[in-house]
């Protein structure tokens, strides 16, 4: 999974209400279309966004498209963000003692 195509998908409200539609299991294109405010092809390009950014498998059944999340869709990206977040923890972490010692030595300055 490119983390790229993962974002770029995520960032877009009608494939994250996708896709939380998915959470319950799996669903047919039309499930998934009819309680949202657009067409079926629309629901259809944007199940194959999801399926290129590797978040979602479809399957044919028959004459209907059946979507499915992916076990592993999100690991890449979560593992990113929590990279991500012990970085800037440390960066964090490092500024507050800077600035507990420079308040530090204006307070001894100030005796």
């Amino acid at each position: 999974m490119d983390l790229d195509r993962a974002f770029s998908a995520l960032a877009d409200p009608t494939r994250r209400q996708l896709l939380a539609s998915l959470e319950a299991g799996e669903r047919t294109l039309s499930d998934l279309a009819s309680p949202l405010p657009i067409t079926l092809m629309a629901v259809q390009k944007h199940v194959k966004v999801l399926e290129e950014a590797g978040l979602v498998a479809t399957r044919k059944l028959g004459r209907s498209r059946h979507v499915r999340l992916r076990a592993h869709g999100l690991e890449r990206a979560s593992e990113w963000i929590e990279r991500s977040r012990a970085r800037w923890n440390a960066a964090f972490d490092r500024l507050e003692e800077a600035l507990a010692a420079e308040d530090a030595a204006d307070a001894k300055e100030k005796e």
